[in-house]
């Protein structure tokens, strides 16, 4: 029998938050308290944890032999030991295919989201995720899939901004995770060999100047106001605001920038901004 902890280790529950993404279009689409759209969401949410979950064990067999030597990732099953090689593999296939039958009781769409999300990030893992800029581009793609997902599953109408928004957003955070790499490991190792210092610290921030206008044009979109009827979305724009600075404070000064996920559950200025984001939208969107 398998033990349990190692396989939900590389399972690795931890970054489902990432999946929080495929609920925004519901969040606002003013659909939160609409069953068949809600049930919609959190069944393509559920999938897109098991395709997660499913690339993690296949990236873990291909990272084995980098991650023994990472002072973090030395920690991971496979890594020290815990599973072997093949038993990740099969695992892999396991999760894939749940994930697949989970998107295909949301419809066709949301099968080929989740089948183009996992062959995309199989890629990533056979070699793109060495490639500059390329790597980073494929995780945030990750992210507009989600949404892209959401907005189908609860047959809730999306706009390009949302999209936009989501893939600018994690870009940014993914980045910053490289940043992270290159200061704790160093430039001979894993994706930082394919990144320098000053070009991610450059790069990041024009990419938070963007996030911001991004979100300030979306407030006040055409489209938005049809849909919300009202400018008071722009209200919610200095909690975006705190949580850019704040993560930039991170990354550039502390040298944080590791696991967005960590950071936004353990850093109380994060945790904040984003309570403080979807309390606002909450009283807006629903009051």
């Amino acid at each position: 029998m398998l033990p349990m902890r190692p396989i939900i280790e590389l399972a690795r529950p931890g970054q489902w938050i990432k999946n929080g993404f495929v609920l925004l279009p519901l969040f606002f689409g003013h659909a939160m308290f609409e069953r068949e759209a809600l049930r919609g969401a959190l069944l393509a949410t559920l999938a897109f944890c098991l395709a997660a979950s499913a690339v993690y064990a296949f990236n873990d067999t291909r990272d084995v032999e980098r991650d023994r030597v990472h002072p973090d990732k030395c920690r991971r099953p496979l890594a020290r030991g815990a599973l072997t090689v093949r038993t990740a593999l099969g695992l892999a296939v396991c999760l894939a295919l749940l994930a697949m039958a989970t998107a295909a009781s949301c419809g066709i769409e949301v099968v080929a989201i989740i089948a183009f999300y996992l062959v995309m990030q199989l890629g990533y893992s056979l070699g793109l995720k060495r490639v500059a800029f390329v790597d980073v581009t494929i995780v945030a793609s990750g992210f507009a899939l989600r949404i892209l997902a959401g907005g189908v599953a609860a047959q809730v109408p999306l706009t390009p901004w949302i999209l936009v928004m989501g893939f600018l957003l994690a870009l940014m955070l993914a980045l910053g995770k490289r940043h992270g790499d290159l200061v704790h490991v160093g430039e001979a190792r894993a994706h930082a060999a394919t990144y320098d210092q000053v070009t991610i610290e450059r790069v990041l921030g024009v990419l938070s100047l963007t996030v911001l206008v991004a979100y300030v044009l979306y407030t006040v979109s055409p489209s938005v106001l049809e849909r919300h009827g009202q400018h008071a979305l722009a209200y919610s724009t200095p909690w975006v605001l705190l949580g850019v600075l704040r993560y930039l404070f991170l990354v550039l000064k502390r040298g944080a920038g590791g696991d967005p996920s960590r950071l936004a559950v353990r850093d109380p200025y994060l945790l904040l901004a984003t309570t403080g984001w979807l309390t606002t939208l909450a009283i807006i969107l629903y009051h």
